[in-house]
């Protein structure tokens, strides 16, 4: 005859390592997000003025004297329009004060220097906001530290077994997963579309001068119009394992072509200077190294266009100024 009390009912197990666990998450959860804000509004940059002077002259300076050469010519264009703040009494505008004899107002230069600290400051606090995705990997990590520190420590001394038994399936059950991924992307441009280039052709230059010889410059090119040319470079070749025959396939290569250099685009620009009462001339009298400081003719005529001085007696020469509006 067998007893109730022979067999004895598995007591239910304790909850309390679970709610005990969540306290130290949300006390670290806590501190990091005020870790984090903490962060944030002590954040600071420089504060040296003249640091922030510098870097607005080179953008102004870069709208003015352009790039040597360069494969990017859109960085002149957003050089310029950087400048294009609103300062009360005083114009700021390169596009505006390019032929101006202080051609770098300081107080435009100190209000750009201002935005360009403010606009780091900003940047710093936007990434420093960042460390906030950390706080739900803080939150499991210590609730999962925890958990396990409070299950070791029984709170019924008759349980130990059953807790060894646990423990031994649980680990069983955490076996680490592997995952494996491999993507492999392999994409040919054909040539749909031009993109400027550069060391295909020499560079070139072609003067030019008003009728008496007293303003004169030079249009420069250095950028060539390529495209993507697929060409034959060879075979690929099997055996087949079952007849012995020998199959082969063509193998096709891309490559870098130009089809237009610096000599045609200075040439086409050519056109729009003798528009404005210049020129074309074997050679020039002197220095010519005021760039006309429009960037839509190194974005649009892909040259640059230089010339001896902007002024005469009575301010901008006309002829100077229509060159700047050559495009």
């Amino acid at each position: 005859m067998y007893h109730t009390s022979d067999f004895q009912r598995p007591k239910p197990e304790s909850a309390w390592p679970a709610v005990l666990s969540l306290v130290p998450a949300i006390l670290v959860t806590v501190l990091w997000i005020l870790f984090v804000q903490h962060l944030v509004s002590t954040a600071t940059v420089s504060q040296d003025e003249h640091h922030w002077i510098q870097k607005a002259h080179q953008d102004y300076r870069l709208c003015y004297k352009g790039c040597t050469d360069c494969l990017y010519v859109d960085v002149i264009a957003d050089a310029c329009r950087k400048t294009r703040i609103i300062v009360p009494g005083s114009i700021c505008a390169a596009s505006k004060i390019w032929f101006w004899e202080d051609r770098y107002p300081e107080l435009c230069l100190s209000a750009l220097g201002n935005i360009y600290r403010a606009e780091a400051l900003a940047s710093k606090q936007f990434w420093l906001e960042f460390w906030h995705i950390l706080t739900p990997v803080f939150f499991f990590l210590t609730y999962m530290l925890s958990y396990a520190t409070f299950s070791t420590c029984s709170f019924d001394c008759t349980r130990p077994r059953a807790l060894n038994s646990r423990s031994r399936r649980n680990s069983l059950s955490r076996q680490p997963l592997l995952t494996i991924a491999a993507v492999t992307i392999l994409a040919l441009c054909g040539p749909v579309a031009a993109f400027p280039c550069i060391n295909h052709y020499p560079a070139y230059d072609r003067p030019f001068s008003n009728i008496d010889g007293t303003l004169y410059g030079t249009i420069h090119g250095w950028l060539s119009s390529c495209h993507w040319e697929e060409y034959e470079c060879g075979e690929t070749c099997t055996t087949s394992s079952s007849d012995g025959q020998r199959s082969c396939t063509t193998k096709w290569c891309v490559e870098e072509k130009a089809h237009a250099g610096p000599i045609d685009f200075v040439n086409d620009a050519s056109k729009y200077v003798e528009r404005c009462g210049f020129r074309m001339v074997d050679w020039v009298p002197g220095v010519v190294a005021m760039r006309v400081p429009n960037p839509e003719i190194e974005g649009k005529l892909w040259v640059k266009m230089s010339v001896n001085r902007f002024n005469g007696s009575e301010g901008l020469e006309p002829m100077a100024g229509c060159l700047y509006d050559i495009i």
